[in-house]
Parts: structure tokens; sequence; C-alpha cells
């Protein structure tokens, strides 16, 4: 991999002079077939380019067993939460065949990231894109199993969309000063107030922009008849629609309010104006986006083990 001219599909977006200095900071990497490169709960600190061979993705699901969630093959890469978030890792990855390519450091990344590297905002960009995308795959495979517990099932509620409000926007992002540039950002989109069971987003939709929630909570579910299969839940300081801004693809579950939210909704031609413009808390906001990626991809792949785990147990019972 390192004599490629250009990067894989996964890592899209980086000019010929970027990827070289990305290579020019990679150290080759070998594990065997049937060797473990990282266990779930270890700490998170490198990223992987495969070159040749083949890698399982796998989660530990009820019962201390291993739910295989996909394979990372030549030219593709794994280990990306490494560079986006500081929490452990989510899932063990194995080599089913002796495996060999290149392994980026998480602390040299954030170093020249900090410095305003050109190869690592571009890396970053790339990465977020690619955590969006699994986690779609994830969703996708959430919806299409079909596997769920009916007493964890919610009630369905789906109503009018959000209205505008007239709350002072500012006032209510003063509790999320965490968020650098928060002022700015709010100011920069249109405050809504979300009645519970208000739909903000529906499966399929065409994503415009993000939602920051300011107050209250909202909830992403899969539909099932009159109930919901609850997924994620979005409160104070999270932004909703990020899978969909990042990856570029519609909307994937119904987000409806689960109680009443104040939300501020940004535009994509707004986001487009910011990347543009460049303020000096920018790369906090993308810090931002990207830890948030990161969990929401941890939380479906928990979803979709659980899954899995209902429908070998149920499995089970049909063979007893």
């Amino acid at each position: 991999m390192g004599e490629r001219a250009q990067a894989p599909a996964q890592l899209a977006g980086f000019d010929r002079e970027a990827w070289e200095a990305l290579l020019g900071n990679a150290l080759p990497f070998a594990v065997g077939a049937g060797e473990v490169l990282f266990r779930q709960g270890d700490h998170a600190d490198a990223l992987y380019l495969v070159e040749t061979g083949l890698l399982e993705i796998a989660a530990r699901i009820p019962g201390d067993d291993n739910a295989v969630i996909s394979a990372i093959r030549p030219g593709e890469v794994v280990g990306e939460s490494a560079l986006l978030d500081d929490g452990p890792r989510s899932a063990r990855v194995r080599a089913v065949e002796d495996t060999r390519g290149l392994v980026v450091s998480g602390r040299r990344f954030r170093a020249l990231l900090a410095d305003g590297s050109g190869w690592a905002m571009q890396l970053g960009h790339a990465l977020r894109r690619l955590v969006a995308a699994r986690t779609r795959q994830t969703l996708e495979r959430i919806v299409a199993e079909g596997h769920f517990d009916p007493h964890a099932l919610r009630q369905l509620h789906s109503g009018p969309g959000p209205s505008p409000s007239s709350s002072d926007a500012a006032v209510l992002a003063h509790g999320l000063a965490r968020l650098k540039g928060i002022g700015d950002i709010v100011q920069a989109g249109a405050l809504l107030e979300a009645r519970r069971g208000a739909t903000v987003a529906a499966p399929g939709d065409r994503q415009d922009g993000l939602f920051l929630v300011l107050r209250g909570a909202v909830r992403a579910a899969v539909p099932r008849g009159a109930m919901a299969e609850q997924v994620f839940v979005f409160g104070p300081g999270c932004f909703v629609g990020l899978t969909g801004h990042s990856d570029g693809g519609p909307q994937p579950l119904l987000v409806t309010a689960a109680e009443q939210a104040q939300l501020v909704h940004l535009p994509a031609v707004t986001l487009a104006a910011l990347e543009a413009d460049a303020p000096p808390w920018l790369p906090v906001l993308h810090a931002g986006f990207g830890r948030q990626l990161v969990q929401d991809q941890r939380k479906a792949n928990r979803h979709l083990g659980r899954s899995l785990s209902l429908a070998r147990f149920n499995h089970a019972g049909e063979l007893g």
C-alpha cells in the first residue's frame, strides 16, 4: 500500500500530495491468520490500512459470545475510531488470513491536526465519512434483521414537524459552552420548537444540514407497525443528522421529539459557508462531529449485537 498512487475508495478525497504525506507518517504492520489485531475494550491508539489479507470485526454480545459485524478486505481500513475519539475499542478485530498493511498512530495524527496539517485534516474528513457509512450499514442491518425485544418497543408518535420558536437561542445555548463557537453556531441557524412526537425527519428524507439539540431530547427509531424500535436518543449538545450529513445519504431512521425540545436547524448551505470561512473554532466543531459519529456507531453496533443475540436465542428455543 505504501506504493499506492492514490487513497483507497474508503478514504476518497485525498490529493496526491496529502496522500503521500499520510504514507510518510505510517508504519508497516502484519498479523497472522487467527491472531487478534485488537480486542473490544482495548485502548484505541491507531488506524490500520489493509494491503493484503482479510480481517473480521466482531462485537461482544450477551452470553459472552461474539457476533461478526463485517469484514475488512485489501484497500479498506479499520480502527478509524481511534483517530476521532479517545474511547476504548468497540469491537474485536481478528485476522482470518495473514494480513499486512500500514498503521497510522492516533497520537501522531492528533498532533499534526492541531498544527493544521493538510493531510491530517483531509484524513479527518474521510474518516467521518467512513464512520457514517459504516453506521448506515449497521442501521440497514438492524432494519432488515427485524429481531427485537417486544418489551423494548415504544409507542410510535409521529406528528407535525417543528415550528419556529420565539425563545432566545443564545440563552438556551448558554449551558452548552463546552462546545466552542456555540454562540456563533446557534445564531447561524433557525431556532425551532418540537412538541413531543413531532417528526424531525423521516426515513429516506433528503438530508439538509443538521439539527442541534438545545433543550429536551429527540429519538431516532425504526418504525415497527404502531411501535418504534429505539436506536438513539439525542439530548442537549447532540447533533441530529450527522450520518447523512457526513456520507451524503438520506435519513436512515425516523426521528421524532421524545419530549418537548428546542432545536437549531443548520442548513447545508450554512454549514458549507462555515467550511469555506474556516473560523478558528471549526476544528473543535469537526472534533465534536467525529466523537459523536463514533459514539453513534458504537450504539448502533451494540444494538445490532443485541438483535443478533436475540435471534440466536429464539433459534435455539425453536430447536429445543
